[in-house]
């Protein structure tokens, strides 16, 4: 159960501080009562009805125009809906100054509502009677619907979904009482799991442009019901747990129990990472079936509707402004102030340029896309603002110049964020921020699938947050996340609360991610209670993946499976990643780390592109990790770090308050831990945000976890493992790389080890083929590879990047415990024996000698590979070991498939 409720602030506010100006400026008045003939000096219509406040807000700033040169002007709005279907706009001839700024706020102790949307009137629901729409019904539906003609309503625009998409469609959405309904799906709650992939498709991520849909296998029979000419969408996470999509269905076979799409999955259809596929679908009149849903024939413009509670005296509205509510282009000096922005489909508030505008003490809610986006300009502001329940993104805060290090000095401060990315389920965090030294700050965020916190760029602030919750349905992850460009540095990721985050789906989660190579950040101060799923690898709360030169220092983890992880890339992957095109733009073209003002605001980056081969490491300096399974694993300087299975000395555990007392022990363990000062994270109580409760905990208290196990999967299959029976021979083939059918048996397709199962086991096409021979002295391999001839071959020796060819065994001389030796091949002749299951280096650097690797690249769509592996490199006796635990894995970059003989949900090389 969760432990945490918050009161939500309403727009309904006291009086607005006199921050914007010293003096009171010139106050002119919007309502929905008034006249825009009218002056808008008067809060209310006078008795005569000849003068009173504007009802646009167009009609008031125009006034502002000719009123603002003399000082600074507020326009207030009094209560009541502001239904928009233009966006409104300010640019630079709207502008304030810093002492006399143009406010526009609501009037105190009043609602006001800027809707992008129709409300619709309770009278126009009537019954569904119409016996073709009620035969779809599932029979516990049937006399609960309702339906409305918006065509008769004046609403005939109800947008497209696109055959393929990822994110928020620009469609037409349904609110009842200020919640957002459910678009008709299935299953009303969870996922469906895809029961067996019939064709992957095209992989349109690595630039593969034969538009090849995908087609997969169902469970049970639920779908032949569906009338898939209405328009039939499929959302799910279809190869990577990290990446959703919707995608049209084409077809339905229900005999055959496939469907397929209309277009392929950016990724095509796999297992990238472990776990069943799953899915949901949407957009069916047949699945209404439960109070909350909604469909929309969009030939006839009927509206259908369960509703959750009677409807007479509802609040009921439809989204129908794709543009901004409000943008502020160029605009300076402006502040929005106490207003709610809704329902739209599109961004609720937009700021691109201009210098200083502030977003103030607003409600934000029920957007299609972002609720606020800030791009370009100077020292905007988002402050005290309940942003919750948006498509994607709650506040995008973008701006500063990163060729010359200029920060734009933005700020996401006191912000209430919660129930975002509901479309979009991944990549759409609460606050993402780009560019150069912004500050994102007590902000309190929780309750989505994926990330709190995405970042790009260098020179960042994020301090005194609080998050929670995240991450919730994803994998490979971080509530905070950045990475894949080492240019972007400097950013500092202090005195933050993480705890409660993630729901284990097999590969790993973090609170705190560094990705692909990313350097250069610091972890100072945070405390991260419960955070962090290493899983079957070397994820941590704190994870560094690739790069080097974070520092994790004096922060605290309780209770955490592994406090800090690292899973570091060795010399040869580090060379190959900087002479990539993708890294050459990023590092030396979009800026120049060889030149100031990097070399000189970040000095470790001298010699990057050049790497000496000295040792690549994070530092990990004066942290506590309490109840903690494990502390540290990768690439760390450990230094001067505390652990324990006791308080070390909190205040008051058990209700959540981790601030450490005057007397604690590790002020005497670790020599300059410094005090975090819990009491000031999250958010505050000031004028903007006048009404704020105390952290409410029901959490158990801590307890210590169990030393971690770092064990390999065990993979319960329904019969015994396959076994393959290599033929002996009496002739060696010769390895020249050339599959010669005189010297493989004739090298005859039905004796072929078939390599056709993705990582989930799952068959797919573009299967390779493997013949395998041996003597008394050696083990042969021969591998015909076909590759997507619409991508090009990576021909490089990087395994995971390039097309290669992985050959795992174990000796069975060793026993159980026996280390799986691995031999990759790639396809320009290079081989090389990988310490990457953990074998020791002796047996690793045996493993190499002797070999024979040839490759041959036959043409666009095939190459092929020979291999001659003495047993004596294997450390075996064939006389007296016959069976080896082994598996055939072959790296296809086009169609980013590993294929194996068989699938491991887990490593490929996993051999038990």
């Amino acid at each position: 159960m969760r432990g945490i409720y918050w009161l939500m602030l309403a727009s309904v506010l006291t009086s607005p501080p006199t921050t914007e100006a010293d003096s009171q400026p010139p106050v002119l008045y919007i309502s929905t009562k008034g006249d825009d003939s009218w002056s808008g000096k008067l809060a209310s219509p006078n008795k005569a009805k000849s003068d009173g406040p504007f009802t646009t807000l167009e009609r008031a700033r125009d006034a502002v125009r000719e009123l603002k040169q003399n000082g600074g002007i507020a326009v207030e709005l009094r209560g009541g809906v502001y239904e928009r279907d233009t966006t409104f706009k300010l640019t630079a001839e709207d502008a304030g100054t810093a002492e006399a700024p143009v406010v526009y706020r609501a009037h105190a102790g009043e609602e006001v509502r800027v809707v992008g949307g129709r409300h619709l009137p309770p009278a126009a629901f009537k019954p569904v009677t119409d016996p073709a729409v009620l035969d779809r019904l599932d029979s516990v539906a049937r006399g609960k619907l309702l339906q409305a003609d918006l065509k008769s309503l004046g609403i005939g625009n109800y947008g497209e979904f696109p055959n393929r998409f990822r994110g928020a469609a620009p469609v037409l959405e349904l609110f009842f009482n200020d919640q957002r309904m459910m678009l008709a799906r299935w299953p009303n709650d969870g996922w469906a799991h895809v029961a067996k992939v019939v064709e992957r498709g095209s992989v349109p991520r690595v630039g593969d442009k034969t538009v090849k849909p995908g087609a997969f296998e169902y469970e049970g029979d639920r779908p032949a019901r569906w009338k898939i000419e209405d328009g039939v969408w499929l959302t799910g996470y279809w190869c990577f747990d990290w990446c959703d999509e919707a995608i049209r269905v084409r077809s339905i076979d229900p005999g055959k129990r496939v469907i397929t799409f209309t277009d392929p999955h950016i990724y095509g259809l796999g297992s990238g990472n472990q776990g069943p596929r799953r899915y949901y679908a949407l957009n069916i009149l047949d699945e209404l079936d439960r109070p909350g849903e909604y469909y929309l024939d969009r030939k006839t413009g009927t509206l259908y509707f369960w509703p959750p509670a009677p409807i007479a005296k509802a609040r009921i509205a439809v989204s129908v402004l794709q543009d901004p509510l409000i943008s502020l282009d160029a605009a300076a000096h402006v502040t929005i102030r106490g207003l709610t922005l809704e329902a739209c489909r599109g961004v609720a508030l937009t700021i691109k340029g201009g210098r200083e505008d502030q977003i103030v003490s607003c409600v934000v809610r029920n957007t299609g896309q972002a609720g606020i986006a800030v791009e370009g300009g100077e020292k905007h502001r988002v402050e005290a603002c309940d942003i919750h329940d948006t498509g994607t993104l709650g506040i995008s805060l973008v701006g500063g110049d990163r060729k010359t290090l200029t920060a734009a000095g933005h700020e996401a401060i006191n912000n209430h964020i919660y129930r975002f990315s509901r479309l979009q389920r991944t990549y759409a965090s609460a606050i993402q921020v780009g560019g150069v030294g912004n500050r994102v700050a007590h902000n309190l965020i929780h309750d989505a699938p994926h990330q709190a916190i995405g970042l790009s760029g260098n020179d960042h602030i994020i301090e005194f947050n609080e998050v929670h919750h995240v991450i919730m349905e994803t994998d490979d992850c971080g509530a905070f996340y950045m990475g894949r460009n080492p240019s972007e540095r400097g950013t500092v990721i202090r005195y933050n609360f993480w705890h409660h985050l993630g729901s284990p789906l097999g590969h790993g989660n973090a609170a705190i991610y560094f990705d692909d190579g990313d350097g250069g950040q610091t972890v100072y101060g945070n405390v991260f209670i419960r955070c962090g799923e290493p899983a079957l690898g070397s994820f941590g709360t704190v994870f560094c993946h690739g790069g080097h030169d974070n520092l994790i220092e004096n922060n605290i983890f309780i209770e955490c499976k592994r406090a800090i992880g690292a899973a570091p890339w060795n010399d040869r992957r580090w060379a190959e990643a900087l002479k990539e095109g993708d890294w050459q733009q990023k590092l030396l073209k979009d800026v120049d780390i060889t030149k100031p003002p990097y070399s000189t605001r970040y000095p470790e980056l001298e010699g990057y592109m050049t790497p000496s081969g000295k040792p690549r490491m994070n530092r990990a300096a004066r942290n506590v990790a309490v109840m903690c399974g494990q502390f540290v694993r990768g690439n760390y300087l450990d230094d001067d770090n505390f652990i324990t299975d006791k308080d070390p000395g909190f205040v008051d555990a058990a209700k959540g308050n981790f601030q450490l007392k005057d007397d604690s022990i590790v002020y005497r363990k670790v020599s300059g831990f410094k005090n975090i000062p819990f009491e000031k994270i999250g958010l505050y109580r000031d004028a903007n945000r006048p009404t704020l409760t105390a952290r409410r905990w029901s959490y158990a208290p801590p307890h210590p976890l169990p030393p971690l196990q770092q064990a390999r999967p065990v993979v319960k299959k329904a019969a015994p493992p396959p076994v393959f029976r290599v033929a002996r021979t009496l002739v060696a083939p010769q390895i020249d790389g050339t599959i010669n059918t005189q010297e493989w048996n004739g090298a005859d397709p039905a004796k072929a080890m078939v390599l056709e199962q993705d990582v989930g086991g799952m068959k797919v096409d573009r299967r390779s083929l493997a013949w395998l021979l041996c003597d008394d002295d050696a083990l042969y391999l021969g591998i015909d590879s076909a590759v997507n001839p619409s991508v090009p071959m990576r021909v490089g020796q990087s395994w995971g990047q390039d097309d290669a060819v992985e050959i795992a065994l174990s000796n069975p001389a060793a026993g159980k415990s026996a280390p799986i030796i691995i031999l990759r091949g790639f396809p320009n002749g290079h081989f090389e024996s990988s310490d990457e299951a953990g074998a020791p280096a002796e047996v690793v650097k045996r493993a190499a000698e002797g070999v024979i690797y040839k490759a041959r690249i036959e043409s666009a769509s095939r190459w092929t590979a020979e291999w001659r592996i003495p047993f004596s490199s294997l450390g075996a006796d064939p006389s007296k070991h016959t069976r080896f635990a082994f598996n055939l894995t072959v790296r296809k970059s086009g169609d980013n498939l590993w294929l194996m003989w068989e699938g491991t949900r887990a490593r490929s090389w996993e051999v038990d």
